[in-house]
């Protein structure tokens, strides 16, 4: 399948979902929209660039030091103005979800623990409060993206660094022991 037309059919699935049935934003203030960093952004998923073959004006899109697979280079959009809702990357779509490809290969939906500080939908137990057609969006979505090899190698490449940075926190949290990992939300089935 040629890169954007997929990008259109996972962008269409998640086209009228969102984490909550009313607007997460007031939460938080729409954190995960506005960082102090200005070179905070969000990875561009394998042939997600396709999507932006005219980059909008509040975007830039540029190389990361992420790499997967044998040094695959990752792409990083960001936002430097108010983005337009419909144009928004694959990673905003889902966040604070993240796909996640376990040691035995198996991939599942999981909140991502890289949003923990600044998504109160990303902390212990409040995943519970995520709306189920959002998850189920997120999850057919995958079910399609994961047919493609360079996706699941860009998926394991993310869980590396995911399992890699819980690893640390796990370290400056002194009540963390004995503890699992958070699981998935939903195994691909």
């Amino acid at each position: 399948m040629i890169k954007r037309e997929l990008y259109e059919k996972v962008y269409d699935i998640l086209e009228k979902v969102t984490p909550l049935q009313s607007d997460c934003g007031a939460l938080c203030g729409k954190a995960c929209c506005h960082s102090p960093d200005e070179d905070a952004g969000m990875y561009l998923f394998p042939g997600e660039e396709a999507m932006y073959s005219e980059v909008p004006p509040w975007l830039k899109i540029e190389l990361s030091d992420f790499t997967y697979g044998n040094n695959k280079s990752v792409l990083i959009a960001i936002c430097t103005d108010r983005c337009q809702r419909e144009l928004r990357p694959l990673a905003c779509r889902i966040f604070p979800l993240t796909p996640y490809m376990a040691h035995n290969g198996v991939m599942s939906i999981k909140i991502d623990p890289r949003a923990v500080p600044m998504c109160p939908l990303a902390k212990q137990f409040a995943s519970d409060t995520l709306d189920e057609n959002f998850v189920d969006a997120v999850v057919r979505a995958f079910r399609l993206l994961s047919k493609e090899k360079e996706i699941q190698s860009f998926v394991l490449g993310i869980s590396r660094l995911i399992d890699e940075q819980e690893r640390l926190l796990n370290l400056f949290i002194s009540n963390h022991r004995g503890k699992k990992q958070r699981g998935a939300i939903r195994r691909k089935k």
